[in-house]
């Protein structure tokens, strides 16, 4: 959290947040019935967090893990985020 800036920068793990562009996003083909509703729950409070932030006029930016695998990438958006 930068409270000055009223932004926050959320890294979420491609599979446990289900990154759908990522394959590391998937849901595991065995205990689905463990998976899908531990998974979808995550989902729910990425969704309802991300909510509250934007009602309080906090500006979100969400990375994945894949994406830090670029570091100049990354890095290029977190100075965009912080700059705008």
């Amino acid at each position: 959290m930068l409270p000055r800036l009223r932004k926050v920068v959320l890294v979420h793990g491609c599979f446990w947040h289900q990154h759908k562009h990522c394959v590391d996003g998937r849901i595991p083909q065995t205990r689905i019935e463990y998976w899908l509703p531990k998974l979808t729950k995550n989902q729910e409070r990425d969704r309802t967090n991300r909510k509250k932030l934007l009602a309080l006029s906090w500006k979100v930016l969400v990375i994945w893990e894949c994406e830090l695998r670029d570091t100049a990438r990354t890095s290029l958006k977190l100075q965009k985020y912080l700059a705008s």
